[in-house]
């Protein structure tokens, strides 16, 4: 009757085997081309849902709170082809709020193409868009790059009806990619004098937003046919289920913008010292809008090159003054992380008063430690030990190991200063 056959693993035995034999019986074929078995969606305890237990979920009721597609796409994400699945109310909240990031994106791309006359998202509702390698950044490449790596991931998981899979992939390059680090990257491009650039990254917003809109059209159909068109990608009668489906770019164009492996390595070391350089101020304590200097210790002359040419990316992520790329450790003690670009080094003189700080934190060593006496105290006493439950004991020894890395961690930042 139908090419695929897609159903729960737990009626193998009773229906699925039944029906193919009964194909070939009666009709000398196979009654289905492909049978695909997915996990069970069982209710937060586990249990599977059934109406005597009255532990279903209503899809009319998840509809009206969080939307078709969040319930449509926080399904596909959760749920497992090997493994049954336990989904409560909240689970939903997920697709909502990944609907509400697409908006937002939305409202942002659109927000600076008006800013520029003759801009058309029409233009970017298929073909490749037309860019000037010469003008083409780390940044830029390493997000051409990620969504031609995406459409490949997630056509060849659609074709395995690896439904999961391609849904975690756009997700995480829509989501993390696109939404946290390229529009951050993007913003200060966009409100630059230089109308050639702030074309060119328009353009690259346009193309890849609209590729991630026809990806995720079989996930969440409503809200990104109605983005396709607020933005301009089709005319009026026109859908986004015409347009073709994104399989990446052709060669010759990611050869001519210079798409390769080292591209993506660096970006990413970037991202990793950019992530830990707010790690450090936010554990000196330093407030988000003061600018501060940040001495790095390259791990490699290649390295020393590509952050050269491109501090001033790193420098308005992390909000700093300088980015000075040094030979050696300093000399003066000052908080440090070791990260994949090397050692970051964040001077706090004129920042913070470092004789409150010590002393801050020594208090809050002292509160630490007198908690993980007590503690100890516990685990040091065999009545205790031997008559407290197991999972009593599991929650003082996990109790313990908290406190010794909150220690050790205060005791570096103390340190430091």
């Amino acid at each position: 009757p139908t090419c695929d056959l897609i159903t729960g693993a737990d009626i193998l035995f009773f229906w699925v085997a039944r029906m193919m034999m009964a194909g070939f019986h009666f009709m000398g074929k196979a009654p289905f081309k492909n049978v695909i078995l997915h996990g069970i969606v069982r209710d937060a305890q586990g249990r599977k849902m059934s109406k005597s237990l009255g532990n279903s979920l209503d899809p009319l009721e998840i509809i009206g709170q969080y939307s078709a597609d969040a319930l449509r796409f926080s399904l596909a994400l959760i749920t497992s082809m090997e493994t049954d699945t336990k989904v409560d109310m909240g689970k939903f909240e997920i697709g909502r709020n990944f609907g509400t990031k697409l908006w937002n994106a939305a409202r942002f791309i659109r927000m600076n193409a008006e800013k520029l006359p003759g801009f058309s998202f029409a233009d970017h509702a298929g073909a490749a868009p037309e860019l000037d390698p010469a003008l083409l950044r780390d940044d830029d490449r390493h997000l051409l790059l990620k969504a031609h790596h995406t459409c490949a991931v997630l056509n060849a998981a659609l074709a395995k009806y690896r439904i999961q899979d391609g849904a975690l992939a756009i997700y995480d390059f829509a989501w993390t990619d696109f939404c946290d680090w390229y529009l951050e990257y993007a913003k200060a491009d966009l409100n630059a004098p230089d109308e050639a650039r702030r074309r060119q990254v328009l353009a690259i917003l346009a193309d890849v937003y609209g590729q991630i809109l026809r990806l995720l059209h079989p996930y969440m159909p409503f809200v990104t046919e109605e983005l396709w068109h607020q933005l301009g990608y089709c005319a009026e009668g026109e859908t986004i289920m015409r347009a073709p489906y994104p399989t990446g770019y052709a060669p010759d164009r990611l050869a001519a913008w210079g798409l390769t492996e080292d591209v993506l390595t660096y970006v990413e070391t970037k991202r990793d010292l950019i992530t830990g350089i707010r790690a450090l101020r936010a554990e000196a304590g330093l407030a988000p809008a003061l600018n501060v200097r940040i001495l790095l210790h390259p791990a490699t002359d290649a390295l020393r090159d590509s952050l050269a040419r491109d501090a001033d990316s790193v420098k308005a992520a992390v909000r700093a003054d300088a980015l000075e790329l040094v030979d050696a450790a300093p000399e003066a003690p000052m908080p440090s992380k070791l990260l994949k670009a090397g050692v970051a080094y964040l001077p706090l003189d004129g920042l913070v008063d470092t004789k409150a700080e010590a002393e801050k934190l020594d208090k809050e060593i002292a509160k630490l430690q007198g908690f993980l006496n007590g503690v100890n105290a516990k685990l040091n006493n065999q009545a205790f030990v031997s008559k407290a439950p197991a999972p009593i004991i599991q929650n003082q020894r996990d109790r313990k190991a908290e406190l010794e890395a909150q220690i050790a961690t205060l005791t570096a930042r103390r340190a430091a200063l």
